[in-house]
């Protein structure tokens, strides 16, 4: 009987430890492909990051935003990630404050300028049209709470742990600068023209005073 046991328990034991070793193949793959994976990301943000214009500059101390003058913030300030600056087609830099500044200056200039965003991870300068846009409840200069990831799983994982975020296209932005420039442009015009009615009454009213 014993004999008989003997090359069952073996095969048994054969068996198992195939197994064993098969799972653990396995095992060892997977890592390899994650690790692949995270390899190819971060290399892919590495070549955006590269094909950023040696051009670029960073604001000084006292830069002011083209489009609103106001303090265009430092990389290494609170609100720094949100400064945006552009190329224009005649090679000058400007910065701006602000997203929303950013895209109304091409309106308000009548231009095409390259557009320049801060990584929200790096703080580095990446082409607008590079980066997966997140619209946040993080308080900007112009309230526009936009932040910018070279890298998509950066953005996944941000918008993971905030349940309020989501990412935002860019012409959407676009068309909401847009509006906001022209409600504001209209604000502007009706207070001047009421300003020059006032002015005008005034004058009337001084005018029949001394006529009397």
């Amino acid at each position: 009987m014993k004999k008989i046991w003997l090359p069952v328990l073996a095969a048994s034991f054969l068996l198992a430890a195939c197994g064993t070793e098969k799972a653990e193949v396995k095992k060892e793959e997977t890592k390899q492909d994650v690790a692949a994976s995270d390899t190819e990301a971060k290399d892919k943000t590495k070549q955006v990051a590269s094909l950023v214009d040696p051009r670029l500059q960073e604001p000084k101390e006292g830069t002011m935003c083209e489009m609103c003058n106001m303090k265009v913030y430092l990389k290494d300030e609170d609100m720094g990630e949100f400064s945006t600056q552009a190329i224009k087609e005649d090679g000058t830099v400007a910065f701006y404050d602000d997203i929303g500044c950013l895209v109304n200056a091409e309106v308000a200039n009548n231009e095409k300028n390259e557009k320049f965003v801060r990584d929200h991870i790096t703080k580095d300068w990446v082409k607008v049209e590079d980066v997966t846009i997140v619209k946040t409840d993080l308080k900007s200069p112009m309230n526009w709470g936009y932040i910018y990831f070279t890298n998509k799983a950066d953005a996944d994982k941000y918008i993971a742990d905030k349940p309020t975020a989501h990412v935002e296209e860019l012409q959407k932005i676009k068309d909401d600068a847009l509006e906001r420039r022209n409600k504001k442009m209209k604000e502007k015009a009706e207070k001047e023209a009421k300003g020059e009615s006032d002015s005008m009454h005034m004058e009337e009213k001084n005018h029949d005073g001394q006529s009397h």
